[in-house]
């Protein structure tokens, strides 16, 4: 697969975009205030039995959702509050998870973690690893590798979770990043004991160098290029690339490239009609190739997806045509789904079939495309009426064509 990432001004305003074999499938406006993986210093002001549940104020305008019981024997205290039992006036030490979106308030968590470039560190005592690294040889590699880091911070009740990118790491190199990362944790909540609340106490690396990185590391495309004409930001990215050695530890069957965009005839989102593929990706309505089409319906509950056949029936089997439209559209709404950021509940009307082998082709499709997702998908079933249920993990806000605008 060929991949293009494109890094321009949309409308003003400074934004990414993520091509695939030449369709859009990510967009992100780069100068939204994001708040999601900061570290605040909080004060508990109400705690609501019936949900079980605080209420924090952290200094950023809203209060933040606290679930008790997901936090339970892990609240990290700083000046104010050392019991078993939470009170308000009470001061944490928390991290966002979720970011406020439409009415519903930000979550915060005492399970801090920390991103690296192989591993995640937390608060969980326990060592997780990706689905996605398959042989067991390696499995056992790595997770030996990170088991001391663990038990050195036992006192932080120390956890991490092995990446995907880890695959390509050597041994060593996880284990410098582990205790480089929970050291770094350890001291962030040592510091917290004497800070006063409302106070913030880290934030996450710039996200477009996280994401750049994280895709150059999997290596995950046969042909990748980062096309840019923003000075500031290619030289950013190049620094980036060269501390990784990028280029030198990227396999001989694929090909990488970071270009400076430098035509002044024209711009970026010209010669990659990026305003068109934004504005029909975005839209309520997608027309597909093939004639049929899907709506994308989001609500305050769930996001509802009904696929149409429109003008696309032809021939004399109906049930291969059906299948045919089902099958673009699912690949369609994988794309939907990343560009849009939608998350949470996720149901799709699909054109019904009769034949039980064409519902099986057509589900298996479904999860192979949603599994390219960087967010987790979940297929979770086919109801008695023929609806497919999905969900998609919640981290920040979906967008809209109102985001770019």
């Amino acid at each position: 697969m060929k991949a293009e990432y494109i890094i321009t001004d949309y409308n003003s305003k400074s934004t990414a975009f993520l091509l695939e074999d030449g369709r859009l499938v990510r967009a992100c406006p780069l100068c939204n205030e994001n708040i999601l993986g900061n570290v605040y210093t909080a004060k508990v002001v109400n705690i609501v039995k019936s949900i079980n549940a605080a209420f924090l104020d952290a200094g950023i305008g809203d209060y933040l959702y606290y679930p008790i019981a997901d936090n339970d024997g892990k609240h990290i205290y700083t000046r104010h509050g050392n019991s078993k039992k939470l009170c308000e006036g009470d001061e944490l030490l928390v991290q966002i998870i979720k970011e406020p979106i439409k009415t519903k308030k930000g979550e915060a968590s005492s399970n801090i973690c920390l991103k690296g470039t192989g591993v995640i560190v937390n608060r969980t005592k326990e060592i997780g690893i990706s689905v996605k690294i398959t042989d067991d040889e390696k499995r056992s590699q790595l997770k030996a590798a990170v088991t001391p880091v663990v038990e050195k911070y036992s006192d932080i009740n120390a956890g991490v979770i092995i990446r995907t990118a880890a695959e390509n790491m050597e041994p060593e190199q996880i284990t410098k990043e582990a205790d480089e990362l929970l050291c770094k944790l350890k001291a962030m909540i040592d510091k917290a004991a004497f800070m006063n609340a409302k106070l913030s106490v880290y934030k996450p690396e710039n996200r477009l160098l996280v994401y750049v990185r994280d895709i150059c590391i999997r290596q995950k495309y046969d042909e990748f290029e980062i096309i840019t004409d923003k000075e500031d930001i290619f030289d950013e990215l190049k620094g980036m690339l060269a501390d990784l050695e990028i280029g030198g530890n990227y396999s001989s069957d694929k090909s990488f490239k970071l270009r400076l965009f430098s035509d002044n005839m024209t711009t970026p989102t010209l010669v990659y009609d990026l305003k068109s593929k934004l504005e029909k990706g975005l839209a309520r309505t997608i027309h597909l190739k093939s004639g049929g089409s899907i709506v994308v319906e989001p609500t305050e509950a769930m996001t509802v997806i009904d696929v149409n056949t429109g003008k696309a029936i032809k021939g004399k089997s109906t049930e291969n045509t059906f299948l045919k439209i089902n099958k673009e559209a699912a690949q369609m709404i994988a794309r939907t789904l990343r560009l849009r950021n939608l998350s949470g509940i996720i149901i799709i009307d699909f054109i019904n079939m009769k034949q039980s082998e064409n519902v099986h082709e057509l589900i298996e499709y479904l999860k192979a495309q949603v599994a390219i997702d960087e967010v987790k998908v979940n297929y979770v079933d086919m109801t008695s009426l023929g609806l497919v249920e999905l969900t998609r993990k919640k981290e920040s806000h979906p967008y809209t064509i109102k985001d770019f605008e």
